[in-house]
């Protein structure tokens, strides 16, 4: 004869009610849920257990914590978490912040230097599954120099408006206000993907050592919104001359006084400035 399903008390299932209104984990929520369908008399224990994804006996199991401890105890569990893993604690940190830098290209990266550190290594498989954990995901970097200084380029950005504004000498005169930048096209090398973090993004390094096409670019940000550009095979002392006498002869008809402003990391002030003091002279 099958066993019977008790009657829950009133008091029981308020309570069981209220726990079902908040947001659970899985394994609490199938807990839950085995003893509202036991609370309904609707279904066998067999019938519960196949609903649920349970055996039989742990149907009655959930039952009976249930009925001496209440949903507290039934929401409890009696074992621990097992030992923890080969990355945890400090380890996990290191690996965290190595992601969030890009310091990994291949999975078999991040086993030797778990090796080096631990002297244990672990599969790729168990590898995997720590870099999951942690976040870690498969991106494509964005190219940044390798002489880049992140601590001027965060100045630059907060004293670029000042330094402008500083320049300008009469107020009651039109500013005319351009933008300059370069860009290396053509067969570059290429960058491929490499552990990183959710949402954050990569950097590489590089610095291409080989003459490549560049393309020089100057934009009005006010008046005429005029653009200037120009192509040349590579970059060299001419080059740069060029470009500032193409734009100074496009900008002196109505100027009597140019500004530069530079980040402190650009490369080619010194080279700028010896151009800016002869557009200025002439």
């Amino acid at each position: 004869m099958a066993r019977r399903l008790p009657e829950l008390g009133e008091l029981r299932l308020s309570e069981l009610k209220e726990a079902w209104k908040s947001e659970r984990r899985d394994w609490a929520r199938q807990r839950l849920r085995v003893i509202r369908l036991v609370a309904r008399h609707e279904h066998s224990a067999q019938e519960i257990a196949e609903v649920v994804g349970v055996s039989r006996a742990t149907v009655f199991n959930y039952l009976r914590v249930f009925e001496e401890k209440g949903v507290e105890g039934l929401l409890q569990r009696d074992y621990g978490i097992g030992r923890p893993g080969l990355i945890s604690g400090r380890l996990q940190r290191e690996l965290v912040e190595k992601l969030r830098c890009g310091a990994f290209v291949r999975a078999k990266d991040v086993q030797r230097w778990v090796r080096e550190r631990t002297g244990r290594t672990l599969s790729l498989n168990a590898l995997y599954y720590q870099l999951g954990k942690v976040g870690g995901v498969l991106r494509v970097p964005r190219k940044t120099h390798v002489r880049k200084d992140e601590a001027q380029v965060a100045a630059f950005r907060q004293e670029a408006a000042e330094r402008l504004l500083a320049m300008i000498e009469d107020p009651q005169r039109p500013v005319h206000l351009w933008v300059a930048d370069e860009h290396r096209y053509g067969l570059l090398p290429v960058i491929r993907r490499c552990w990183g973090l959710r949402s954050v993004r990569v950097h590489a390094p590089y610095a291409t050592k080989y003459q490549w096409g560049y393309l020089y670019e100057a934009l009005e940000v006010d008046g005429d919104n005029r653009l200037e550009l120009l192509f040349v095979p590579r970059a060299q002392v001419t080059t740069i001359r060029l470009k500032l006498l193409k734009i100074g002869t496009v900008i002196l008809r109505n100027t009597r006084r140019i500004r530069l402003l530079f980040s402190s990391a650009y490369p080619h002030q010194q080279l700028f400035a010896t151009m800016l003091g002869r557009l200025n002279s002439a």
